[in-house]
């Protein structure tokens, strides 16, 4: 009897298969390569909508369920299975038929059927579309809503554009619309905390920037900091941790901030986020990392760094703002308030490209609402296979007060805890003391020691 070892990738996928809801369908590698490798995708279908949310809905106005929900995540790196299972429970008992695919290279769709990891010349755009229609083919989803999130917007316009049948209805999450996107988030970064062009935020913009003149922060690195505090934090946590710079503090929070972004795990966790094989999409085709210049406040420059040992960009496969324009599917598009990553005004601009959009700009929220509201996204599908999703903007003050997700509650609670750690440190102000009194005696010897800390 052969033994199996567990930490085997494919040992892995068998185990995860396991559970049941997962789905396979055979493609081929690319147009080229007529090898067949098992795309996956998990399913959830409800048994019997629950009665109170039954009733939810015919007091909101809202029709039952009528179409599957297909659920695309960022990425391209992203994977579905695992870190979307609880999601998935959630909306299947809430009546919804939620159906979201691995993205080819990632998860349980990385490796061949003899368990070698997938070639990279089979990482194009034009194939992972062609995945989407083949998992709706394969289960039998003749027409679904679509949401999309990030990349998986992009994704989302370009099945509505090129398979209009295939889609019922669509919501776009801070949809990835053209490589230009980043270096339109760049602007903006660099607009509310470098340039001091944003009122709200011009005087830490000022505070920052003599803090690099000065060298105590190394503004060719400060961006992707500055961009992850703002996305969790806010610009009041930009800001105090800012200052507390300013006052010589502050240095544990902005070094561990800076060590974690740097962390290779953060792009190679299995069944979570795998960037390596995937890279050929990210950087030869949306071009991550490509508009990085080095300059001060520059938060592309991690992107670029993995794009190396892939071809440069070369161009997306298709024209998106064009195809956008010719899309009729009923479409909502969603955009946080204070995103940096992809700013609010692309995705306005998007949704008055479009025929039939409309736009919910959502108070206080950042990048990717079902990442960090997801209630609000939630609400959002519910509302899609309905049909019903282009009624929402008239709510907006009512979804801006759904609750962040658990996770970004924690990071934000983290990083105000690091904060005031830094703030208020007994440590800190035994130092501080000392030295103050170490100047005190420089200046004048006679002065009286104690061993007293005034506050």
């Amino acid at each position: 009897m052969r033994s199996v070892d567990l930490f085997e990738r494919s040992a892995q996928d068998d185990l995860l298969l396991l559970r049941g809801d997962v789905m396979t369908v055979l493609r081929e590698i690319s147009g080229k390569d007529p090898r067949l490798f098992p795309l996956r995708y998990a399913r959830r279908t409800p048994r019997h909508p629950r009665p109170q949310d039954l009733e939810a809905a015919r007091r909101a106005g809202v029709a039952a369920p009528q179409v599957p929900l297909l659920l695309i995540p960022d990425g391209p790196g992203r994977a579905s299975v695992l870190p979307y299972d609880r999601l998935r429970r959630t909306l299947s008992d809430r009546g919804m038929d939620v159906i979201m695919m691995e993205h080819r290279g990632v998860g349980l769709s990385r490796q061949d059927g003899a368990g070698r990891d997938l070639p990279r010349h089979g990482m194009r755009l034009t194939e992972v579309l062609a995945d989407l229609v083949a998992v709706l083919d394969h289960a039998h989803v003749p027409e679904a809503a679509v949401y999309g999130a990030g990349y998986g917007g992009h994704l989302a316009l370009a099945l509505a554009a090129h398979h209009p049948e295939r889609v019922a209805s669509l919501v776009l999450d801070s949809p990835l619309i053209t490589p230009d996107d980043e270096a339109a988030g760049r602007d903006a970064l660099r607009a509310a905390y470098w340039d001091g062009t944003v009122p709200a935020t011009s005087s830490t913009a000022s505070v920052l920037r003599r803090l690099v003149e000065e060298g105590q922060v190394e503004g060719r690195h400060a961006g992707a900091v500055v961009l992850a505090v703002h996305e969790h934090g806010g610009p009041a946590a930009v800001r105090d941790l800012v200052d507390l710079l300013a006052l010589g503090r502050g240095r544990l929070t902005w070094s561990s901030v800076r060590q974690v972004l740097a962390q290779d795990w953060l792009q190679s966790t299995p069944y979570v986020d795998e960037h390596d094989l995937v890279a050929p999409i990210a950087h030869t085709e949306l071009g991550y990392g490509h508009h990085a210049d080095g300059g001060p406040l520059d938060p592309l420059g991690l992107a670029a760094s993995q794009g190396h040992g892939v071809p440069p960009f070369a161009g997306e496969p298709w024209d998106m703002p064009r195809l956008a324009a010719g899309i009729t599917t009923p479409t909502l598009v969603l955009a946080g308030e204070r995103d940096l990553v992809r700013p609010p005004h692309l995705s306005r601009a998007l949704a008055a490209a479009m025929p039939e959009a409309a736009m919910l700009e959502v108070p206080g929220a950042g990048h990717v609402l079902l990442e960090s509201r997801t209630p609000l996204a939630q609400v959002a599908a519910r509302w899609a296979v309905s049909g019903a999703q282009m009624e929402l903007p008239r709510l907006t003050r009512s979804l801006a007060a759904l609750p962040a997700t658990p996770a970004d509650q924690t990071l934000a609670g983290g990083l105000r805890l690091a904060l005031a750690a830094e703030r208020y440190s007994p440590w800190r102000l035994r130092v501080e003391s000392a030295r103050t009194r170490r100047h005190e005696a420089a200046v004048d010897p006679t002065a009286r020691r104690s061993r007293s800390v005034k506050l």
